[in-house]
């Protein structure tokens, strides 16, 4: 009996014990206020972790939030269906990516079969010529353009563009009609073949750009946009190199400009045969300076655009 009685007393301490500690523990909540407090958790935790290097591509894409999603600033923003892009090296905290579609003239073999010189015309033009030539460097006009236009397309992306080049390589076949379908395909913004020019006065100096007539049957509704665009490059070029400028030839007689659905301009950036100007557009620190000017160009010309 005294063992069974021991054995009660120790059963209910126990139990004193169990209540005691059952009514210490704080209230579990309900399932729906655990599953709340369970995503908060996570929330926090999240917030807290530092900031994984992002992998992006070189132009990374980025959308205007407001935090304060509401009055008219988050309207505006709702409202602006563009897609935005910021650049590492853009000044601006937000621009919107423009397409340059940068065309190198020529080509190592000229193809001298014929196109139409504008979509449904009868008139045709060789596709495309082989160009002009250094009378000094013995650079052919299709090495000279191409290697302006690898420096300026690095220009433009490290101003924030998408660049995109007809060719980069001279064993190519591009007619011009082809070279111009390139930018309309690929919605350019801007359209900007390079070229040299030439001459049979070897005194004939300076930069000169070309674009269509307002009167342009296959292209005219871009007249403005390609003389605008013109008007800046020839401008930009010219006090960036110091060169003599000539002046923007309006005329209907070529077929990439014809054929583009883009504004679009020739920049013609020296003369190969004045001896003086092909031998400095043959060093790659004038090249350089060609390239910066007709950058500068393309942003005054996008620059007037927003205004």
């Amino acid at each position: 009996m005294r063992g069974q009685r021991e054995l009660a007393a120790l059963l209910a301490a126990v139990m004193v014990l169990l209540c005691a500690c059952a009514a210490a523990a704080p209230a579990q909540p309900p399932p729906a206020q655990q599953a709340a407090a369970g995503t908060a958790q996570t929330v926090d935790s999240a917030a807290a972790a530092p900031e994984e290097e992002p992998i992006a591509p070189r132009y990374i894409e980025a959308e205007i939030v407001s935090s304060a999603a509401s009055g008219p600033q988050a309207e505006a923003a709702a409202q602006d269906e563009d897609v935005l892009e910021l650049h590492p090296e853009a000044t601006d905290a937000a621009v919107r990516q423009r397409l340059v579609v940068i065309d190198p003239g020529h080509q190592a073999e000229g193809n001298y079969d014929t196109e139409p010189i504008g979509p449904g015309a009868s008139e045709q033009k060789i596709k495309v010529a082989a160009g002009t030539h250094g009378v000094v460097s013995g650079l052919q006009e299709y090495e000279l353009t191409l290697q302006i236009s690898l420096l300026l397309q690095a220009e433009l992306e490290a101003r924030g563009y998408a660049v995109a080049l007809t060719r980069t390589a001279h064993d190519v076949d591009i007619s011009n009609a082809e070279r111009a379908a390139m930018a309309n395909g690929l919605g350019a913004d801007a359209f900007v073949r390079v070229h040299a020019n030439g001459s049979e006065s070897e005194t004939a100096s300076g930069a000169m750009t070309i674009c269509q007539t307002a009167d342009n049957p296959y292209s005219g509704s871009l007249y403005a946009e390609s003389y605008a665009l013109s008007s800046c490059v020839l401008d930009a070029l010219v006090e960036k190199t110091g060169c003599k400028k000539e002046y923007i030839w309006q005329t209907d007689t070529m077929t990439g400009i014809n054929w583009s659905q883009v504004p679009v301009t020739i920049v013609e950036v020296g003369y190969m045969t004045n001896p003086d100007e092909d031998a400095l557009m043959a060093t790659q620190d004038y090249q350089k300076k060609i390239a910066a000017g007709i950058a500068d160009g393309i942003d005054a010309f996008f620059a007037a655009q927003t205004q």
